[in-house]
């Protein structure tokens, strides 16, 4: 081989850099874990972080030098600061806070260092548990996780791909935080939505729909899909990262919401697809590793045998990985 005349440079060194990547993301959870963005609420020296995160001195400013070049910090002389963006993701106070999204990554790095295993045995409990502190908080990072997602970019896309000025009532199905919900109604003045999922998480939902001033337009019902009907009367239904391949009984799940819509309601799916082949996208396949998929041809066909017409994919996310689908009720 000449190593001069080599093939494929670009994509080799695009897959070195991936394979150090995590150097960057467990910075990230490092710096939010030991409470470095609260404490930069105000700008700070790296010797005052440290003394009020009790860290050491030398490694806190490496640490903090790490996250300006991630854009997340500032340095003004020997003083540190939140960016623009450190404050908008960073800040537990506001609106688009990941907080939840980190702690759900942190929980996800622990599976993932038993991936080998997993894979070996075919069984997810192969995984090594996480430490306990992680545990205590899976719920709620959880919920937070999926505002903390879709509030920096996925829910602005799929408002953007839809027009539903001429909707007024939208079922959001196991809504999580109503993000999705939230991002619609403020797109579409006309429109108002229900939140559906269980108790516990329609408490967290609460909060993130009085922070965006959406309380009397994005209401919330309890519901939990195993026992329970959707309701009906409504003519759109949101269903967001529900449908994770065979294992998530999509069948089912379509059926409900059929019996929710009013004949002509619309059916907007959302979530992370396949491509027919197999071979991708990134986020979806590893989406799969995981959880579970349906390619778009596959999940087209078991939404036309649920009993819709009009089935069509409208639009692909292709930075993460996604589709969007509308159909309707006959």
């Amino acid at each position: 081989m000449d190593l001069f005349e080599a093939d494929n440079l670009e994509e080799a060194s695009a897959l070195l850099e991936l394979n150090w990547q995590f150097r960057s993301s467990r910075a990230l959870m490092a710096a939010h874990q030991l409470g470095f963005f609260k404490a930069l609420a105000k700008p700070k020296k790296a010797a005052e972080v440290a003394g009020e995160c009790n860290t050491d001195p030398r490694m806190t400013e490496k640490l903090l030098i790490v996250c300006c070049a991630l854009g997340v910090l500032r340095r003004d002389g020997d003083r540190f600061a939140l960016t623009g963006l450190g404050s908008d993701m960073l800040l537990p106070d506001s609106p688009r806070y990941i907080g939840g999204v980190i702690g759900h990554y942190e929980l996800l790095w622990w599976a993932t260092t038993g991936l080998p295993e997993v894979v070996r045995t075919g069984k997810r409990e192969s995984a090594p548990e996480p430490p306990e502190h992680f545990k205590q908080h899976m719920f709620d990072n959880w919920i937070w996780a999926m505002h903390g997602i879709a509030a920096n970019g996925p829910a602005q896309w799929l408002a953007r791909q839809l027009d539903l000025s001429d909707r007024s009532l939208l079922l959001d199905v196991a809504g999580g935080p109503g993000t999705y919900s939230i991002a619609l109604c403020q797109r579409f003045p006309n429109l108002k939505a229900v939140v559906w999922d269980l108790p516990e998480t329609l408490q967290i939902a609460r909060e993130v729909i009085d922070r965006f001033g959406m309380i009397g337009r994005v209401k919330m019902q309890k519901g939990d899909w195993s026992k329970d009907e959707f309701g009906s009367g409504y003519d759109c239904l949101l269903m967001s990262n529900i449908l994770h391949g065979p294992g998530s009984h999509g069948e089912t799940r379509l059926k409900q919401s059929k019996r929710a819509l009013k004949p002509g309601g619309l059916l907007i799916v959302h979530d992370f697809l396949l491509n027919n082949d197999k071979s991708g996208p990134l986020p979806a396949s590893l989406f799969n590793l995981w959880l579970g998929t349906y390619t778009v041809s596959e999940i087209l066909e078991i939404i036309r045998k649920a009993g819709f017409s009009d089935v069509s994919l409208i639009a692909r996310d292709a930075r993460r990985g996604s589709g969007l689908i509308t159909a309707r009720r006959p």
